[in-house]
């Protein structure tokens, strides 16, 4: 196969995935797009530069290739500033599954640090299961963009999702009114629920597994000031967030309001 003909293998692959993620059409891939690579890692990929200080050019896309670095790894940018990452995986196909998405979180969270620590910027991820074929690449993508519609309403301030994980996300969107109303209605009523700083430091706690010590670094703050925060929270709504089901109450609390909100809208 000549350069030219791979070029227009690419494009053609490329115009196909571009056009599944923004309308839901489903075209055709390259017959031996399979074929030379059999399992894809995906990747939905939605970056943010600084909002402070100094506005600074970024090149996205030299990040996003020093990053991945395999050479056949294709991206498609989908909307300014939104990719599609599909990265070969070269792991063994005898891995255990939860083996294989572990590794897939961890490439995740990898660039969503560099985007933090490099640049300033924040990333929103979706992570796919890996696919082999035509259709399990349609059938996931699909899953993908539902998983990244309905968290960005639910929760918004997660920035790393898997299409496996999004089941809370589904439960609470079949929600139907009356539903929301009847759960809102128990619901302690406080200015917290619309304190930026306090709901940044609630995700913060739950992102970092109720950890102290880690919550306090990565907030910049100090560890007697994050328990001083910790307590407000428990005298304010009646749930310690150091308890792991009173955590989870918070969290589904948070996802409720924000769907009743949405819908409201």
């Amino acid at each position: 196969m000549t350069k030219s003909q791979e070029l227009i293998q690419t494009c053609s692959n490329s115009d196909s995935v571009a056009l599944l993620w923004q309308q839901g059409v489903r075209g055709s891939l390259s017959h031996d797009f399979f074929k030379r690579i059999k399992k894809w890692s995906l990747f939905y990929i939605q970056v943010d530069p600084p909002v402070h200080g100094e506005q600074i050019e970024v090149d996205w896309e030299k990040l996003l290739h020093r990053y991945f670095e395999d050479p056949d790894v294709l991206f498609v940018e989908v909307l300014y500033e939104q990719w599609i990452v599909m990265q070969p995986d070269r792991g063994s196909d005898q891995r255990d599954r939860m083996v294989e998405r572990s590794e897939l979180i961890s490439k995740a969270r990898g660039f969503l640090e560099i985007v933090r620590s490099e640049v300033g910027g924040e990333a929103r991820i979706i992570v796919g299961e890996t696919v082999d074929s035509p259709e399990t690449l349609f059938e996931e993508m699909d899953r993908m963009k539902r998983a990244e519609k309905m968290s960005y309403k639910i929760d918004p301030d997660q920035a790393i999702v898997t299409t496996w994980n999004t089941f809370l996300y589904e439960l609470i969107h079949s929600l139907q009114i009356h539903q929301l109303d009847q759960v809102c209605a128990v619901i302690p009523t406080t200015p917290l629920w619309s304190d930026a700083e306090m709901m940044k430091t609630i995700q913060c706690f739950l992102d970092e597994d109720l950890n102290v010590s880690e919550t306090a670094r990565k907030l910049y703050i100090h560890r007697n000031t994050l328990l001083y925060r910790l307590e407000k929270i428990r005298e304010e709504i009646g749930y310690d967030l150091r308890v792991f089901d009173d955590a989870m109450m918070v969290k589904l609390m948070q996802f409720i309001l924000r769907r009743k909100a949405d819908v409201a809208r």
